[in-house]
């Protein structure tokens, strides 16, 4: 068939131009008969070597590569190594082991080489010339860890290579349904002619915020190798890409707490102290009061429950302390002290405050308050009734947050607020950018990888009030990058 001039008319009749009409059309068909050759290919290509999988490694060959591929697991009911199992490790059987024979009698020996290319130099009139391409690049190409950089939903999506910075865009029909800018996957590119497709890919997808840990393991290789990492020294870390991988995909799943503190920096450790009176509540707020910085308990008289007498018999108040090491704030919240007839009870959120109030009870109230015992609540426990919703909640004002944030009032300042936090966000040091400050990240390009990592995750995993998601094109029009 003659081929058609991008500016002749279009053979449909439209009158138009090709390049108008039916020239996309017919390019995205080719692209989609391209993907559908490399896939029978893989497929075809499986098959085939099973057959004569046997015949060349023996019999237990599969379970040896298993060994081989699964470094360690924690969980033995882990539902994502199955996953893997399924859809990684075929691949990476295929094309990428290599066994040893080490201890092995000699006449039990079977080739040091991958199985596809054994197979195919051994029984290469088996498979058609393209099957031959295919087997080659396959084995050629290493795993990697890529940065998903735009997906086109059902269609492709486009991979920057973290480790030998390259770009490419795969066919993928399911995961450009799943993956989002900024994941980062690992997983085996193959190109043939014009098409590509990810051959064996792991089935945990990594967050942007692991990108600083990629872009130290490429700076480790360049600097061991004395230049710049190619897909075949990468074939040499392909253990130690293996093992980061399983280790974390077991961080993300198994995740340890973390070391919470409070304002002050102290170890988290939620504490109820209990201490009886013999006082009434009345003096015991007159000795307290001023721990909320209240001049005197005549300001917080009127918070208090009175009986019918008109005498005190309950009121609870903050204690405060002025200023914050940690924070630009007026004051610090170090704990919440409750008056209650004959008991006093004090909730602060570390070992380090109860010591401090327990000496301040002391001096206030001597003998007047004696000391009964204290409650520890575990950080697990408070979390689980948080994320349950069993937690006891301070009681509310007669506006809820909700209608309180939805007046118009409140909408500005939070408006106003928003912005001047992205403002300052652009001179704040950070640790997901190496502790630079955006502005300055901008200015090298590896902190602009860093960078662009970070305002993708922007994007696509914006959490918390409305108000105070970024602008991400605003951001990178403010830090001289262009918008993707």
């Amino acid at each position: 068939m003659r081929k058609i001039g991008r500016n002749a008319p279009c053979p449909c009749g439209s009158g138009k131009k090709y390049k108008k009409c039916c020239l996309k059309s017919a390019t995205a068909s080719l692209g989609s008969l391209g993907w559908r050759k490399l896939r029978r290919a893989e497929e075809d290509i499986s098959a085939k070597l099973a057959r004569q999988l046997s015949k060349y490694y023996g019999e237990d060959a599969f379970s040896k590569a298993l060994d081989a591929f699964v470094i360690y697991t924690n969980d033995p009911d882990d539902e994502g190594l199955e996953i893997d199992l399924e859809a990684f490790f075929p691949p990476w059987f295929l094309y990428n082991w290599i066994p040893h024979n080490d201890g092995v009698d000699e006449s039990e020996h079977i080739p040091e080489m991958p199985i596809a290319r054994y197979c195919l130099q051994k029984e290469g009139s088996q498979f058609t010339a393209y099957e031959q391409r295919f087997i080659m690049e396959a084995c050629s190409q290493p795993f990697s860890f890529f940065m998903v950089t735009d997906v086109v939903p059902g269609k492709s999506v486009s991979l920057r290579d973290l480790i030998i910075e390259r770009e490419i865009t795969v066919h993928e029909r399911i995961a450009s349904t799943t993956l989002e800018k900024g994941s980062i996957i690992f997983t085996r590119v193959l190109k043939l002619d014009e098409d590509a497709i990810m051959v064996g890919c792991a089935s945990t997808v990594i967050p942007a915020s692991f990108v600083n840990e990629f872009i130290a393991i490429r700076e480790h290789i360049q600097s061991v190798s004395g230049g710049h990492p190619d897909q075949d020294l990468l074939h040499k870390y392909d253990y130690d890409f293996r093992q980061r991988y399983f280790d974390i995909r077991d961080d993300l799943f198994n995740p340890t707490l973390p070391q919470l503190a409070n304002t002050d920096g102290d170890p988290l450790q939620p504490t109820k102290l209990y201490y009886s009176l013999g006082c009434s509540p009345q003096e015991a707020l007159e000795a307290l009061a001023t721990l909320s910085l209240a001049p005197d308990a005549e300001e917080l008289q009127a918070e208090g429950i009175c009986n019918k007498t008109g005498e005190l018999v309950r009121i609870e108040f903050p204690w405060l302390k002025k200023g914050n090491q940690q924070h630009n704030w007026d004051n610090t919240v170090m704990g919440h002290i409750v008056i209650d007839n004959a008991q006093l009870t004090i909730d602060v959120n570390s070992q380090q405050r109860a010591d401090a109030i327990k000496r301040k009870i002391t001096r206030r109230l001597g003998k007047r308050a004696t000391y009964q015992n204290a409650v520890i609540e575990s950080i697990e426990k408070m979390l689980e009734e948080h994320e349950n919703g069993t937690r006891e909640s301070a009681p509310t004002d007669a506006l809820t947050n909700e209608e309180l944030q939805n007046l118009p009032e409140v909408q500005q300042y939070l408006q106003e607020m928003s912005v001047q936090h992205w403002r300052t966000w652009l001179d704040t040091t950070l640790p997901a950018l190496n502790g630079e400050t955006p502005r300055e990240a901008a200015k090298h390009p590896t902190g602009r990888e860093r960078l662009e990592a970070l305002l993708l995750s922007f994007e696509h995993y914006n959490q918390g009030p409305e108000l105070f998601r970024p602008n991400v094109n605003t951001l990178r029009e403010s830090l001289g990058l262009v918008s993707s």
